[in-house]
């Protein structure tokens, strides 16, 4: 699964939507290369912006970054050159200095400078996502070197990894929306101190930043300027045209001439072309076995996998009883076949979980020796553990029914949403398999995701589902359990802890605070996860083995699957794909292409 943001990705796992038409094309040729795009439906009348919602740019086709990420799980910091040939970091990771491409151009044949690169960062400050990685100054060297610096003070290890995957766009369209004094307002902006004047000013910059993002966001250039190897022809309803772009900086190398970019509605009409042999590549799209063997049937259809750094899990809120005990946890992840659950729930693009450690399988293997991993408890399907758990917790049976240490009968709900159609097939067998057990048990299905994530912060849901192990780096792969959702947050660069009392903040999970290890060390998994927000990965790999541990000890949460990034390709009209190179496969195919990849037969 790309690397994305968690609701994007919620929404692209979850749903099998019925697709009702677009309009038809006709553009598939021998040398026009078609594909979806999952998360970009097609807008006409929007404007040709990357940080406009609906706008209609193409992610490494028409819409470049600085680089690519090769998606290691412990190296956040390696990536693919784009934009940028090369890149120096220094100062522990808080300066960056990047090169451009030699030849770099935009489309209207103006090279692409290092005062694009400024605007583009500039621009991303009024969209909040520079502040979110630390940006603090932007410096020009030269006309194709550019240095960066993180806000004094700070040492985020995601600066670098953040920083290379911004948009870059073309200061001479940005210029007249950003204004004159752009950088002005953002170093007013950042200003931290105490000093009563500065602080107010501050405050007036960072509103100005706000207003002025939303009329970056509604910009609309007259046309497509493009520095990727393609460029926007024409668009309707149905499709996007993209044509090779001659002043790409390493033209030579795409033997693609066009690229047509369906538009779609529901996941059935993807299950269409790819069945009807229309694409030459589609990426992640949730689906029954029995279309994926529909799909496999057609001529060239390949179906390729690359590794994907997330996980569903059910997890518990610990502050509503009796979820906060141990062994009842333990118990539950007794009682259900995973194995079961995902046959059920996510048969293509799912893989049972082995390890309820906080990261999906693949990353655990990478960051655990042999050893700590014989150390996890794998909480196999076995009813006759289940029961001792909840024996040794107080708990009884009474005609067929599990009664609580409190006497009363025990029963559970299991929350999903709407529409996410793998948690609601798999909190059904789940639910089956504990009122079998005697712990009667049904599903409920929220509305909407927005509504899901309101309740479930307000302490309304026992047990629901969850992504964890939202990778590939540890700092983020290990917040999704000791992070905000269990009241850790970074304030005025310091760590606090909300307590679950302190329901303003949204502390649900209500972990414990403390954990002990398998060695019996005590450690606290929320700075511990803290901390690898400004380590090395060579200095994360003792903390991360001790938070797999304490995920696996403490069991906040039960992952039931590994998500796959099974994507496909038809080798019918284009041949070499990058099917042995899961770092660049989890790129979209301009990517691809602009290394040399996909070339007609």
């Amino acid at each position: 699964m790309k690397k994305i943001s968690t609701l994007a990705l919620v929404a692209g796992i979850g749903v099998l939507a019925a697709g009702c038409g677009a309009s038809s094309t006709k553009s598939a040729s021998p040398s026009t290369f078609t594909t979806i795009d999952e998360f970009h439906p097609i807008t006409v009348g929007a404007p040709l912006n990357p940080f406009n919602t609906s706008g209609n740019n193409w992610v490494g086709f028409d819409q470049m970054q600085l680089g690519w990420t090769t998606n290691s799980p412990t190296n956040p910091n390696a990536f693919y050159p784009g934009l940028a040939q090369k890149w120096k970091i220094s100062n522990g990771g808080r300066t960056v200095t990047i090169w451009l491409q030699p030849g770099a151009k935009w489309s209207n044949g103006k090279p692409v400078t290092a005062q694009d690169v400024k605007a583009s960062m500039a621009a991303a400050f009024t969209q909040g996502s520079a502040q979110s990685f630390y940006l603090g100054s932007v410096n020009i060297l030269s006309p194709t070197e550019v240095q960066f610096n993180q806000v004094p003070g700070q040492d985020y290890n995601l600066f670098f990894n953040n920083l290379m995957q911004q948009s870059i766009i073309p200061a001479s369209e940005y210029d007249k929306v950003l204004g004159a004094n752009i950088w002005t307002t953002i170093n007013e902006s950042l200003y931290a101190g105490t000093n009563p004047a500065k602080a107010a000013l501050a405050k007036k910059a960072e509103t100005a930043l706000t207003n002025l993002g939303k009329k970056v966001a509604a910009f609309a250039p007259s046309k497509d300027i493009s520095a990727g190897p393609f460029v926007l022809k024409n668009l309707n309803p149905g499709e996007a045209l993209l044509v090779k772009n001659p002043d790409f900086y390493n033209a030579k190398a795409i033997h693609v001439k066009q690229v047509v970019f369906r538009n779609y509605t529901g996941n059935q009409q993807i299950w269409n072309y790819l069945i009807g042999g229309q694409l030459d590549m589609a990426p992640f799209t949730a689906m029954p076995s029995n279309i994926l063997s529909q799909i496999l049937k057609t001529k060239g259809n390949e179906k390729v996998v690359a590794p994907s750094y997330v996980g569903a899990a059910l997890a518990f809120n610990q502050g509503i009883y009796p979820y906060g005990i141990p062994d009842v946890r333990y118990a539950i992840a007794h009682i259900i076949n995973r194995q079961a659950v995902q046959k059920v729930a996510e048969p293509v693009v799912g893989t049972v979980s082995k390890y309820s450690d906080g990261m999906v399988d693949a990353a655990a293997e990478k960051w655990l020796t042999p050893s700590q991993i014989k150390q996890l408890n794998p909480y196999g399907y076995n009813l006759t553990l289940a029961a001792h758990e909840l024996e040794k917790a107080g708990f009884h049976k009474v005609h067929g029914q599990w009664m609580m240490p409190n006497g009363k009968p025990w029963t559970a709900t299991i929350y999903t949403v709407n529409g996410f159609s793998d948690w609601i097939e798999a909190s059904k067998v789940i639910s089956s398999e504990m009122s079998a057990f005697g712990i009667p048990t049904h599903p409920a299905i929220v509305s909407s995701y927005s509504e899901y994530l309101k309740e479930i912060a307000l302490d309304k849901y026992p047990i629901a589902f969850w992504l964890n192990a939202l990778g590939p780096e540890a700092y983020p792969t290990f917040q999704r359990i000791w992070g905000p959702n269990d009241g850790y947050n970074v304030v005025g660069g310091h760590l606090v802890h909300y307590p679950y009392s302190n329901t303003a903040e949204g502390n649900w999970l209500d972990a414990a605070r403390t954990v002990k290890l398998p060695g019996g060390q005590v450690v606290d998994p929320g700075r511990l996860t803290y901390s690898l927000n400004s380590l090395t990965p060579s200095q994360q790999r003792p903390i991360v083995q001790k938070l797999a541990l304490a995920a696996n000890v403490s069991l906040p949460m039960i992952t039931l699957w590994n998500y796959v990034n099974v994507q496909f390709v038809n080798n019918t009209r284009f041949t070499d794909y990058p099917v042995n190179n899961p770092g660049l496969l989890d790129n979209p195919p301009g990517v691809w292409m602009m290394r040399g990849y996909v070339k007609p037969r």
